[in-house]
């Protein structure tokens, strides 16, 4: 069952990080919890990645506030 629980944590971080969310395996009443707390981590990383690239990048702000035109 521990095996199992690791694939599942690991397919939610995996499918977190692309912004992806599988529903059938989310729902699932033994897998679903591991799959959605590796979902949440994935998303979280995949959150500190964009910011650590904008903070290398010189970025600040919104990048919706003034859109290049070109």
């Amino acid at each position: 069952m521990i095996d199992e629980a690791l694939v599942a944590y690991n397919a939610g971080r995996v499918d977190g990080a692309a912004g992806y969310r599988d529903p059938q395996i989310a729902e699932d009443p033994e897998l679903g919890a591991d799959y959605r707390i590796g979902l949440l981590d994935g998303r979280i990383a995949a959150f500190h990645l964009i910011a650590e690239v904008r903070r290398i990048l010189g970025v600040r702000g919104s990048l919706f506030e003034n859109p290049d035109e070109s």
